[in-house]
């Protein structure tokens, strides 16, 4: 390839990239025009940026009960019932904003990275600019992660944040990187404690360079949160939610295994209709997954054309990603609650980078079938912005 070639392919690639970020960032704009949020918007649920200032003035505790947020009641004082990561993040930030840290800018911010990680690990398992660039909007726009990341508030934050680290952890490991692939899958346990099941798929890719070495950052990481546990809740696996009155007056408390059968129904849903057609959007989540994120039918059928194909590696890789997400979601339907007020199935969203990065397996090997994703994403894309709209309006 001559010298001039070269760098039209650079800046080809880079072009496609900008197109995906902006597309990306565009889309948010509609949705921040459509339902009145923005990036500037004060976060009222911030219960991370608490925390975090917090232990900028020396205490592990929140100073008061903030009525309106998920506070853990232990020995007489309250405290960030969820997982701590997110607070690393802001922590610096309260130096400067002290609790009002800017969260709805940093989940732009967030979401750009996102983007650029999920792009480059299309190129980097063998796409061309343009399938990659589909793959990335398929996951940020034509899944149900478009409505957690159009908010900042505590819940929505760490899922954007989980999706990020999880998209930055799957690349490294994909290069071979496998330091910074389990730093970063640590920190997105530090968000979405389930996440702790793909580390079995990432030492799995890093199987033929594993190094002792690599397990010192995520090492770092785990015995942050345990000690930060254990220094709050006397329980280095604890780190709040069982202390929320929620859990502490329910009969089961936090897991068990009486809330899955009606669980599992709110997983796979089907929407119900007016008497005039008219689909009922509700706003507690409820609604199938493979309706609201049809990445994960994509993902379906990739594994079955495979079958078909006899591709018995693509299989097994597919299988193996396919059996810890079923574990990672039998854990979910074990939880008394599948994410309270929402649009679709949020606690799906943690599992779309390691479904995306088995069908861009798939696509790398038959660049052909990447085309017969448009309908799906279409399809995805149009329902997640009106269910995003009309939860957020608080339409019926």
């Amino acid at each position: 390839m001559t010298e001039k070639a070269e760098k039209f392919k650079w800046n080809d690639t880079k072009a496609y990239g900008m197109i995906t970020v902006l597309s990306v960032m565009t889309f948010c704009a509609l949705l921040w025009i459509l339902t009145g949020k923005g990036p500037f918007d004060a976060n009222v649920y911030n219960s991370y940026a608490l925390q975090a200032d917090s232990w900028r003035q020396g205490r592990l505790h929140l100073a008061e009960n903030y009525s309106w947020l998920e506070l853990a009641v232990y020995e007489g004082r309250y405290y960030v019932s969820f997982p701590p990561f997110p607070s690393y993040l802001l922590f610096p930030l309260t130096f400067l904003f002290g609790s009002q840290t800017p969260d709805n800018v940093i989940l732009c911010l967030v979401i750009t990275v996102t983007v650029i990680y999920l792009y480059k690990l299309g190129l980097l398992l063998g796409l061309k600019e343009y399938a990659a660039m589909l793959g990335t909007l398929f996951v940020m726009i034509g899944s149900n992660q478009v409505f957690v990341m159009l908010d900042a508030s505590v819940w929505f934050f760490a899922q954007s944040l989980c999706v990020m680290l999880s998209a930055m952890s799957v690349y490294y490991a994909a290069k071979g990187k496998g330091g910074l692939s389990l730093l970063f899958w640590a920190c997105a346990v530090g968000c979405r404690p389930m996440q702790a099941v793909f580390a079995v798929f990432l030492l799995w890719i890093l199987r033929k360079k594993m190094q002792i070495k690599w397990l010192i950052p995520p090492a770092v990481v785990a015995c942050s949160y345990m000690f930060l546990n254990f220094a709050r809740f006397g329980n280095p696996f604890e780190f709040g939610h069982n202390y929320l009155p929620e859990f502490t007056e329910a009969e089961y408390g936090q897991f068990h295994v009486q809330y899955v059968a009606n669980n599992i129904k709110m997983l796979f849903h089907i929407p119900e209709f007016t008497e005039e057609g008219r689909m009922i959007i509700d706003h507690f989540g409820n609604l199938s997954v493979f309706i609201v994120s049809p990445l994960f039918l994509l993902f379906i059928l990739c594994l079955i054309v495979m079958c078909f194909k006899k591709e018995w590696k693509l299989c097994v890789i597919l299988s193996m990603i396919l059996v810890l997400s079923a574990g990672y979601l039998f854990i979910v339907v074990m939880h008394r609650t599948m994410g309270g007020w929402h649009f679709g199935n949020r606690y799906t969203n943690d599992l779309l980078v390691w479904i995306y990065y088995g069908i861009l397996l798939v696509q790398a090997k038959y660049p052909g079938l990447f085309k017969y994703q448009i309908p799906l994403l279409i399809w995805g894309m149009c329902l997640n912005v009106v269910g995003t709209v009309v939860v957020n309006n608080g339409w019926g």
